[in-house]
């Protein structure tokens, strides 16, 4: 027999609504982080990595082309003979 004085706990279907709000407010907040994380990383992480990698290439561009020109200036010019035994 299932009397009503004799419950100790609050109908099931006054805990859903409290429950599903929590869970809501749980997805909401972590759909915000990751909008955040995302926002961040395309309007500030990738402009940097953008910008390091064309002054990296300008910057390695510029020592390539002064060690050729120091290689052709550091060129011994000299006649060899070969000695065969």
């Amino acid at each position: 027999m299932d009397f009503t004085v004799f419950r100790t706990t609050a109908p099931a279907y006054s805990g859903r609504l409290l429950a599903t709000l929590i869970r809501l407010a749980v997805l909401t907040a972590a759909g915000a982080v990751l909008l955040a994380l995302v926002l961040v990383g395309f309007f500030v992480v990738l402009p940097l990595m953008l910008a390091g990698g064309i002054a990296s290439y300008f910057y390695l561009r510029r020592r390539v082309r002064r060690a050729r020109q120091r290689a052709r200036n550091d060129v011994i010019d000299a006649e060899y003979k070969v000695i065969e035994h």
